[in-house]
């Protein structure tokens, strides 16, 4: 197959897929039958731009168009972009964000004075929300998705 064929599958991997290493984004290539080097991937991505970021527990890639517009300050907003994962246990509800997001985003929820989360506690890349007595996490979801219409799209998936 082409170049030109190779650096389009890789742009549609990194951008529907959460890839992180060099090794998975070969094994999705070779998956579509695309036989590459890691030498000749390294090219490809240099050529395409892509940088990698943190994500969850590791990186993802991204294509640099991708990584300028989470920069871009009319575009940029701290809650999505720091907002990682959900999950919840009972009344209380992790929520995992980058590093150094989770006040920003403790404070968000905290200040919309949402009548399903009780209060919030921040560390560095955790918050623990306590959520209100009889309050089902769906509940919490969707009002987290009006307060902060910011997180809707990685809330309500």
């Amino acid at each position: 197959m082409t170049k030109e064929k190779r650096l389009k599958a890789i742009r549609q991997i990194i951008t529907t897929k959460k890839v992180g290493s060099q090794e998975e984004l070969i094994n999705n290539l070779t998956d579509l039958g695309f036989e590459l080097t890691q030498a000749t991937l390294s090219r490809d991505l240099k050529q395409l731009k892509v940088g990698r970021i943190p994500y969850q527990h590791g990186f993802k890639y991204v294509i640099s168009d991708e990584f300028v517009s989470i920069q871009n300050p009319k575009n940029y907003s701290p809650l999505a972009f720091g907002f990682l994962a959900i999950e919840f246990s009972h009344n209380i509800a992790i929520i995992k964000t980058m590093p150094a997001y989770s006040h920003t985003i403790a404070d968000a929820i905290d200040r919309a004075e949402m009548n399903e989360i009780i209060g919030t506690v921040a560390g560095n890349d955790t918050i623990i929300a306590v959520i209100r007595e009889g309050v089902s996490h769906d509940q919490v979801l969707k009002a987290m998705s009006k307060y902060l219409p910011e997180l809707k799209d990685r809330l309500l998936r």
